[in-house]
This record gives structure tokens, sequence and C-alpha cells, in this order.
């Protein structure tokens, strides 16, 4: 009996802690879209859920969506928040940067929640909404994406796959 408790006492200190680079790392996971309509107007709109996959070294991902001085301190280092999206429409067999002014500005809050340093690895969903109605087109849509942590080290860029969304024409 005393063999197996060491034994469990050695099996439990030889689990690895993982390590990860400090630079936070991203992978796309998944893209899914939901025909929604807002319950007190009525208006329909189309949610578009990207997932991704995160690993980072020191767990400092996130940011306290309340503080303002820190929202300022991001705008004046690189101009976006702690995750930036670009969107691109399909237009004549060519991808094309379409500006959304709502994504100049994209905070996710503190993934690390007890304030340790340490690893942390998980997926995370961000929603976003495209109206439909008068004026849009469905049309073939795909999002590049980057993160940074607070220390401002910035992700590698992923892509996601193709989905057709409604967007206002502009052509």
């Amino acid at each position: 009996m005393m063999c197996l408790a060491g034994l469990l006492v050695g099996l439990v200190a030889c689990v690895d802690i993982p390590k990860y680079d400090n630079t936070p790392a991203i992978a796309f996971v998944g893209l899914d879209k939901f025909d929604m309509q807002d319950p007190d107007l009525g208006n329909k709109f189309t949610r578009v859920r990207i997932t991704l996959s995160f690993e980072d070294g020191d767990g400092d991902l996130g940011e306290n969506i309340q503080d303002s001085v820190r929202s300022r301190y991001l705008r004046e280092n690189g101009g976006w928040g702690n995750y930036h999206l670009t969107v691109f429409r399909k237009v004549n067999d060519n991808w094309l940067e379409f500006p959304m002014s709502e994504n100049s500005q994209m905070i996710f809050p503190i993934l690390k929640t007890d304030g340790k340093k340490g690893p942390i690895r998980g997926k995370f969903d961000y929603d976003m909404d495209f109206p439909s109605g008068a004026g849009v087109k469905i049309t073939p849509v795909k999002f590049s994406i980057k993160i940074r942590d607070r220390a401002l080290r910035e992700s590698n860029t992923i892509e996601t796959d193709e989905i057709e969304l409604p967007l206002f024409d502009e052509f």
C-alpha cells in the first residue's frame, strides 16, 4: 500500500506544465452564422460567430474593458484594442478590404482572472452582427484576425474560411 501511495505522488509530481511562448498564438477553429431578429424592433440581422483557439506563456491576455486609461493607451499604440479584425469581401474574384468603423477598438476581457502569471490555453468566440434589409447584398466575406496581450505582443494573423453575409452594396 505504501508503494502505491509513493507511486501516485510521483505521478502527480511528473505532470508537465505546458511551455508556451509569451507571444500569444492563435488558430482558426470555426465560423458560424445565425439568422436573428431584434426582439424589440423586429429588425432582422445575421450574427457571425468566429471561434479561435489561443495559447500564451504568461497568461496576460485580455483587458479590463472598463479602464478608459488603458483603452486610450491601446489606441495610442497601434490604434486598435486587443482583437484586430479586418473584413474582406469578394468583388469580381478579388478580395477587397471592407472597412467597418466598429472594428477599430475591439477588446476582449481578461481571460486568466486569478492574477497569477502562467500559461493559458483555450478557445474564445467573437460575435459580429450584420444588418439585413433594403440595400444589402449577400456577399462572400472572410476575416483576418490577430490579438495582442497586455504587453502589446502581437499574435500571428489567421484568416477564416469564406462565408456569405449581407453587406450594404456600394457598387
